[in-house]
């Protein structure tokens, strides 16, 4: 569908424009398709606040837009898990690299809610309501990339997923991770910036002004410094502790500042993508070790650790430590 913007609707919001003209849509239904990509403006991204000009073409993709309402049909697999810890309530588990949190384009089976079906069928109700985000993601508390390894923690039912959520958005999770970076960052510091998907590529995760973006902030410690064995090239293992939750941050925050993940397919610098190549590192050396949270009903700090993957060490071993 097709929407050529005339007069009476010049100044308008498209979010308000669009579900003014597809009335099966909710507005919050309708700000998720555009940041979906599935509505465009002269073919281009834009976001829900983009206010409409004399001549815009609006294309609305109304096959895909129905689509995105639908929650995809979730199957239970029988999908080995690592669980680091269990009781009435949570299932921490130790994430491999390569597994997908959740069902998704390209990515139907094999992923940790498969997993989790086939292991506890009952947490299929640990969802926060009846939409289509929260359908496909039962038990899903937080999320690591694909190929981030490392520490999770699951909600079994749907108190506990509420519970955990709250803490997650207090900040009451301590999230710590271990990353091999390219060059030897300072001994500690603090990276504060603000994150905003790409325009061109929604994929993407960018660095804006504080107007256009959310709030990240991460610290972190130098633990080792290490050099190639040909080469001298110079290569941290650095510990970080996120203090929000953002899609990529620590991946895109370390690139911002000259020190990117090795391994990164995706935010890398030139001087990254060449080591990572000599080394052969096979994935993006980023590893969630630590998490510290109240479980229900305690009043202490529960702390649960992955130790560090075997190819991640594997890396560590063939380079020279200072």
């Amino acid at each position: 569908m097709e929407l050529i913007i005339k007069d009476p609707d010049i100044g308008k919001r498209i979010d308000i424009f669009i579900s003014e003209k597809v009335s099966d849509f909710s507005r919050s239904q309708i700000k998720k398709a555009i940041l979906s990509d599935t509505i465009t403006v002269n073919k281009r991204f834009v976001k829900p606040s983009y206010k409409l000009r004399k001549g815009n073409m609006v294309t609305v993709d109304k096959k895909s837009l129905y689509d995105l309402q639908k929650p995809t049909e979730l199957k239970a697999e029988k999908v080995p898990l690592k669980i680091i810890y269990e009781d009435n309530n949570i299932i921490v588990i130790d994430k491999p690299r390569k597994m997908v949190i959740h069902p998704g384009a390209g990515n139907q089976d094999n992923t940790l809610v498969n997993a989790l079906l086939g292991y506890y069928p009952e947490i299929v109700s640990a969802v926060h309501n009846k939409n289509k985000t929260s359908l496909e993601r039962p038990g899903i508390v937080h999320r690591l990339d694909k190929d981030t390894s490392g520490v999770l923690v699951v909600a079994k039912n749907k108190k506990s997923l509420a519970y955990l959520s709250k803490q997650l958005k207090k900040g009451y999770f301590n999230k710590y991770y271990l990353a091999l970076c390219y060059g030897w960052l300072p001994e500690s510091g603090r990276i504060e910036s603000y994150l905003s998907r790409d325009k061109k590529n929604r994929k993407k995760i960018i660095e804006v002004e504080k107007e256009f973006g959310k709030n990240a902030i991460l610290e972190y410690i130098s633990k080792e410094y290490y050099e190639t064995k040909k080469g001298k090239e110079k290569i941290t293992l650095v510990e970080i502790k996120i203090l929000t939750g953002r899609t990529h941050q620590i991946r895109v925050q370390l690139k911002g500042i000259g020190f990117s993940v090795l391994g990164d397919q995706v935010y890398f610098t030139k001087e990254s993508k060449r080591i990572s190549n000599i080394i052969g590192i096979k994935r993006q050396m980023l590893h969630a070790f630590k998490i510290e949270l109240k479980l229900q009903n305690s009043t202490k700090l529960s702390k649960f650790e992955s130790k560090i993957p075997d190819d991640f060490r594997n890396v560590m071993k063939n380079l020279v430590h200072l």
